[in-house]
């Protein structure tokens, strides 16, 4: 205890320091900018000195995987059909392995995968394809081509009930579906402890998440949780917990991203946003919950139109959900590149000790105290 307590004492000594020597340094040499550097230092620093700006102890390093159990639970696969063990069926025939399996895969097939752990990629090249887990089907520590685990390059693909862990490329942004085609459905799917849960083309077609959970997703802020170069995203009853590596939950770059009655939330992991819509269009998040927890590395909740806005209609409509912004530093729910943006927002819960306001009626509370909801890092069931 008393080392810690020295290594706490050292590194706030430094800290300081180090905000007082940038902003001296600046103030000398371009006065002008003076203010803006000390609020850019507070605010870079202020994730990894919490006792400092907001109060938060130090976390030891398993008590993000602590928080996701007590919040949420296990991950629970569904028992669908009885196949043996460590095969895969397709149609009426059945294989050992997934590189056999692929070579069978006709347009309109079903593939069976049976309970067991895989280590091997999978590559869906025909259409209208649906990929079933029976049981507890897990793939791990494996890859094709240098881009993921299941690589679907056909269209109208459906993966279901599959969970995927492990995943990594030397390109940093392995995934455990890297979607190539047109359309794809994911339905009761666990994708965590990779670099990317899913990595979909600009040509993705229509996208529709659904009762699945994305954990522990990023790699130095290049990888997230889900990354959408186009098509459009739907998301329901969901599931997006504690990106890593300054990762983004959900990074879409679709011309319509949808969310409903789903969960986005930091807790104690290094996150960056928990929403990036790089390039605008149409965001429409409905009865959900997001919290930014106290060292995410970025002040903005939700980013808008950040990167490019080539899409001819933008909007953001908010209703009926619960914001929850407790990042050490600076807190900003929305951050749009033009304020031209169409933004309507109504019966939304708005926690945060920033002065925050929106268009329409919503409710503002300070404190997590002040709302009635029980002290961090609690989230509430939607």
């Amino acid at each position: 205890m008393k080392a810690f307590i020295k290594f706490a004492s050292w590194y706030l000594i430094v800290s300081s320091i180090t905000v007082h020597l940038m902003a001296s340094g600046i103030l000398f040499f371009k006065p002008e900018f003076s203010k803006k550097a000390v609020n850019y230092a507070i605010n870079y620093l202020s994730p990894f000195v919490p006792s400092v700006f907001a109060g938060v102890s130090i976390k030891p390093k398993d008590s993000l995987e602590i928080e996701i159990i007590n919040q949420f639970g296990h991950w629970t696969p569904k028992k669908l059909q009885n196949i043996p063990e460590n095969t895969i069926k397709v149609g009426s025939k059945t294989y050992p392995s997934f590189k056999q399996a692929s070579a069978h895969i006709k347009d309109g097939d079903t593939v069976i995968i049976g309970p067991g752990t895989y280590h091997n990629p999978l590559i869906v090249k025909a259409n209208y394809v649906k990929i079933i887990g029976a049981g507890h089907v897990i793939i791990e520590n494996t890859q094709a081509e240098g881009k993921g685990a299941i690589i679907t390059k056909g269209d109208f693909t459906t993966i279901s009930n599959i969970e995927c862990r492990h995943i990594k490329v030397r390109h940093n942004n392995g995934a455990c579906v890297r979607h190539e085609g047109r359309h794809l459905e994911l339905n009761h799917v666990y994708f965590h402890d990779s670099q990317t849960g899913l990595l979909a083309g600009k040509n993705a077609g229509l996208i529709a998440i659904n009762d699945s959970r994305f954990e522990k997703l990023g790699k130095n802020g290049q990888a997230h949780g889900i990354y959408t170069n186009g098509g459009e995203l739907y998301i329901t009853n969901s599931l997006f917990i504690a990106a890593k590596s300054q990762g983004h939950e959900i990074k879409s770059r679709s011309s319509k991203t949808i969310i409903k009655n789903s969960i986005i939330a930091s807790l104690s992991s290094i996150d960056s946003r928990l929403i990036d819509i790089s390039q605008g269009g149409e965001l429409k998040i409905t009865n959900s919950i997001l919290q930014q927890g106290p060292f995410t590395s970025n002040g903005d909740m939700i980013g808008f139109g950040l990167e490019s806005m080539p899409y001819q209609k933008n909007s953001i409509e908010l209703s009926d959900n619960t914001f929850i912004l407790e990042r050490n530093g600076h807190n900003v729910l929305i951050h749009k590149k033009s304020e031209l943006t169409k933004l309507t927002a109504t019966n939304n819960v708005i926690i945060a000790k920033e002065n925050i306001q929106l268009p329409g009626f919503n409710l503002y509370y300070k404190t997590r105290e002040k709302a009635g909801f029980q002290p961090y890092p609690f989230i509430p069931k939607i």
